[in-house]
C-alpha cells in the first residue's frame, strides 16, 4: 500500500483504540488534547526525537499558560494585563529554545498553552491533567509511526 494509506490506517487505528480505551475505562481526560499532541508529534518529524520534542514543548506550554494565568491574576486580571502577560509568555516560549534545544519546537509549546487555556487549567492539578493528555497524544504519534512501518509495503 502507498505511504499515505499506511499513515492514514495507522493513525485511524491508534485514535480508535485510544478513544475506545478512554471511553470504556472512563478515563477522566479530554480526548481532543490527545489528538492535538498526536498532530504535534507527526509535525515534529516523528520518531523518538519527535516524541521528545512534542512532550517537552507541549508540557512547557502548559507551564507557561499556568504561570501567565497566575501572574495575570496577581496583577489584577484586567484585560490589558492579561493580554500583555500572555504576550510575554508567548515571547518566553520562543526564547526558551535558545537555552534548551529540546524546547525548540515552538509550535508545540503554543499548542500546549492553547490546550491548557482551552481546558481552563488554572491549577497545578489541572495542568497535570492536561500534560498527561498531551503526553498520551505524543506517545500515540510514536506508536502510529511504528504501526505504519509494520504495514505491508506497496508492491511492484
Amino acid at each position: 500500500m502507498n505511504a499515505m494509506t499506511a499513515r492514514g490506517l495507522s493513525l485511524a487505528a491508534v485514535v480508535a483504540v485510544w478513544t475506545a480505551i478512554s471511553e470504556i475505562a472512563r478515563v477522566n481526560l479530554s480526548l481532543w488534547p490527545v489528538i492535538v499532541a498526536l498532530g504535534c508529534s507527526l509535525a515534529a518529524g516523528g520518531g523518538v526525537s519527535g516524541f521528545q520534542k512534542t512532550l517537552a514543548s507541549t508540557i512547557s506550554g502548559v507551564v507557561w499558560a499556568l504561570v501567565a494565568h497566575a501572574v495575570s491574576r496577581a496583577l489584577g486580571g484586567q484585560d490589558i494585563v492579561q493580554a500583555l502577560v500572555l504576550g510575554a509568555a508567548a515571547f518566553g516560549m520562543v526564547l526558551q529554545a535558545q537555552f534548551l534545544p529540546v524546547l525548540s519546537y515552538t509550535a508545540g509549546a503554543l499548542a500546549g498553552a492553547g490546550v491548557a487555556m482551552g481546558l481552563r487549567a488554572v491549577t497545578i492539578e489541572g495542568g497535570v491533567r492536561v500534560a498527561i493528555a498531551l503526553a498520551i497524544g505524543g506517545a500515540l504519534g510514536f506508536v502510529a509511526e511504528r504501526v505504519e512501518r509494520a504495514l505491508p509495503p506497496r508492491r511492484g
